[in-house]
């Protein structure tokens, strides 16, 4: 969702309004606040309502690199691979508390500062100014409206409450333009949504790509904030407006100890000022219905990437079991899976180890199912190989006759008997040998 935001802003940039990105992103930093996997759920009721019911299959269970979770004596048992995955949670956990809480204690410091402006109360000629613009953007919120110091760029803090701060004296055109662009901010929430990408970034904070919307939802709020403010503006109005942006920039870029991710602000670095004033004197549009459609074809195709996620396995044993049965249930690599009253055509395609003729501890099985020892030797460098495509299974015999049975893909030489062992396919773990 993010690459599709950054990918269209980059091909099409003067060509579709800045309005559009910005809710391309927002779209984006729900999706990522939103656990996704809970709609794997929702997708399968749906498909099961709609579709017939089929009965249970004989299937195989994949375990390895799986969440597998074993249910026995009241107690919950989880697999390697789970407990690696519980590992990383804790220091994911761990790394997004502390940059929270340093966000939160910059937050604390900035509160404090804004307290020094609303600690006065507010003059008659600030008030009428900023109802008449209120009325005008049809924000019914309590907003408080403040003078600052001309060094320091204009700005809005808080969502409840939301506090502007103005470099321009109250009741100039420069004023009004600024405080303008601060109420369409408020209006929009931009200061919340400012707080959800904070808090996407923080919890996603591994992800280079989060860093990047970061930014970039920095960038596209404050244009399409301008091309908001300035619709219907005269050529005059959008002029002084382009130059209140040059002169902001050149200013103090906030007050002392401000956090810039906690406000909505005005001033911004030349770069970012320079492509701020060239979208604006592009006059393009943004056709609402347009987005909300692509937005939405694009979030429910993403969202099917849901049906990558792996369940977690479940089995629960009623039966007292050792430590030992446990542990060693933890470590296979696969279930077979077999529904009651299966008929035996149903479960052909679906091979035993047990079913298995074993003949060596170490044999090759070729595609035909011929079986074949495999040697105690190095390959053979003068040979001109000419290897076949089979498995490699090894028979492990236990002292306290319990035996192991494991099966590789392989290939092996059919004139020198060198083996290439493959992957390992399956590993099967018998409590009495049957072979």
């Amino acid at each position: 969702m993010t690459l599709l935001c950054l990918l269209l802003r980059s091909l099409l940039k003067d060509r579709i309004s800045a309005r559009i990105y910005y809710l391309l992103a927002k779209a984006a930093v729900l999706y990522y606040l939103v656990p996704l996997p809970f709609l794997k759920r929702w997708y399968g009721e749906i498909i099961r309502a709609v579709m017939p019911k089929r009965q249970m299959r004989t299937a195989r269970i994949p375990l390895r690199w799986t969440n597998y979770a074993v249910h026995a004596d009241e107690k919950i048992y989880v697999n390697v691979y789970a407990g690696i995955q519980i590992a990383l949670v804790s220091v994911w956990l761990a790394v997004a508390c502390f940059l929270i809480a340093r966000q939160l204690a910059k937050y604390l410091r900035t509160a404090r500062l804004i307290a020094g402006y609303t600690s006065t109360k507010m003059t008659d000629q600030q008030e009428t100014f900023l109802a008449g613009l209120k009325e005008e953007y049809g924000i019914r919120r309590h907003v408080l409206l403040y003078q600052g110091d001309s060094e320091d760029s204009s700005m809005t803090f808080g969502m409840i409450r939301p506090v502007i701060i103005c470099s321009k004296e109250i009741g100039s055109l420069e004023a009004e333009l600024l405080t303008r662009h601060e109420l369409v901010h408020i209006r929009r929430l931009d200061a919340c949504w400012k707080i959800l990408m904070e808090c996407v970034t923080y919890l996603h904070w591994w992800n280079p790509v989060m860093w990047k919307l970061n930014r970039e939802i920095d960038r596209v709020c404050e244009m399409s904030c301008d091309e908001t403010a300035m619709f219907g503006r005269t050529e005059e109005e959008v002029k002084r407006y382009l130059l209140l942006l040059i002169e902001e920039s050149q200013m103090k870029k906030e007050p002392a100890k401000v956090s810039v991710r906690w406000r909505a602000g005005f001033g911004e670095n030349a770069r970012k000022i320079k492509e701020r004033v060239e979208n604006l004197m592009r006059k393009k549009k943004g056709n609402r219905f347009a987005a909300g459609v692509l937005v939405a074809t694009l979030v429910f195709a993403n969202s099917m990437t849901v049906f990558a996620y792996r369940d977690v396995v479940h089995e629960t044993i009623t039966e007292e079991v050792s430590q030992e049965e446990i542990d060693r249930a933890l470590q296979i690599d696969e279930a077979l899976f077999v529904p009651g009253e299966t008929a035996e055509e149903a479960t052909a395609g679906f091979s035993s180890s047990e079913e298995m003729e074993i003949l060596y501890e170490n044999q090759f099985v070729d595609e035909e199912g011929n079986i074949y020892p495999i040697p105690d030797v190095a390959p053979q460098r003068g040979c001109n190989h000419d290897y076949e495509s089979g498995t490699w299974v090894t028979h492990d015999k236990k002292s306290d006759g319990s035996c192991e049975v494991r099966e590789y893909r392989a290939q092996m030489c059919s004139k020198c008997s060198s083996v290439i062992r493959g992957s390992l396919i399956s590993k099967t773990i018998y409590t009495v040998c049957p072979h």
